[in-house]
């Protein structure tokens, strides 16, 4: 065996009873929060043409700013039959008050749902439009009913290459959120980070085991754990609180009570035998209005 901790036999899990340590910190000077993952694959789509060969695939973001307008621009860097470059196919996405299906390689999103199942889709329409299919997104940290077309939902960022599945590199992170600038509520900061075992978009059942830590510069903040799930998607209204009632809340508690250090803090069990099961994918939530630090450690467990 290679001595390497890059050696194919040493990817995996390892046991799945083992406890998983989670780690939530975020200072003041760092306020971008990823909301999607994505991926794209060179492929010509089934009735496609050698004359435009896709070569790589790209994604900018124009921002909202203080406005609810931004764009998220996906583009196929392509060549003809010759080896020559075309020129690049724009599959273009804007934020809006509803989703509006993909005609002639434009589309409207209202959600963050929205816009994965637009990346989603096989076919922008129009001329290679079928390209789209090359792409593929998921979330991250973020809930799917977030409504993307909030003032300051998007963070403006420059045209940059999407990983292709498969390679050994991290795959690519877009569609940034400001959590100082984008607020909910009456004017709430929101850190989101969605968790569920193995896999972050995982299904699955785990173990909810302790949550500490601290959350600082606030008064009356909240972090909570809830069920965030598309198949049991519910179109958002935009009021905070109803929104949040469309969710399963499995655990909540006032920043304020959250001890520092493991096993004393209210409503977290007070050891892995007697942990609550809650069935992934879930977001954690750390609400406030004004989140200076964050600094907690969530301990969970998967579960058959």
């Amino acid at each position: 065996m290679q001595k390497t901790s890059a050696h194919p036999d040493y990817v995996g899990n390892g046991s799945l009873q083992a406890i998983i340590s989670q780690q939530m910190k975020r200072v003041s000077t760092v306020d971008d929060e990823y909301m999607i993952g994505l991926s794209y694959i060179t492929e010509i789509p089934p009735g496609g043409t050698p004359a435009v060969q896709p070569m790589a695939g790209t994604i900018t973001v124009t921002g909202s700013g203080s406005a609810n307008t931004a764009t998220i621009v996906l583009k196929v860097e392509n060549k003809d039959a010759n080896g020559d470059a075309n020129a690049d196919v724009s599959l273009t996405i804007t934020v809006a008050a509803a989703k509006v299906d993909w005609s002639a390689g434009a589309a409207s999103a209202f959600t963050l749902k929205d816009v994965i199942d637009l990346i989603n889709d096989e076919d922008a329409g129009g001329t290679s439009g079928k390209l789209l299919g090359g792409f593929k997104a998921w979330a991250l940290d973020a809930p799917y009913d977030l409504q993307i077309n909030a003032a300051s939902a998007l963070t403006t960022v420059a045209e940059a290459y999407v990983q292709a599945p498969g390679l050994t590199d991290a795959y690519s992170k877009a569609l940034q959120r400001d959590i100082s600038a984008h607020v909910v509520g009456s004017g709430y900061e929101v850190y989101y980070k969605r968790i569920g075992l193995p896999e972050p978009r995982d299904r699955g059942l785990f173990a909810f085991a302790d949550i500490f830590g601290t959350v600082t510069g606030t008064t009356g903040g909240t972090v909570k754990i809830y069920k965030d799930d598309i198949e049991d998607f519910v179109e958002p209204v935009g009021t905070y609180a109803t929104d949040l009632a469309n969710h399963e809340l499995f655990f909540s508690v006032a920043a304020a009570s959250l001890s520092a250090s493991a096993g004393s803090t209210p409503g977290a069990p007070p050891d892995v035998e007697r942990a609550q099961i809650f069935r992934g994918p879930c977001i954690l939530e750390i609400r406030a209005s004004d989140l200076t630090a964050v600094d907690l450690r969530l301990l969970t467990q998967a579960r058959d």
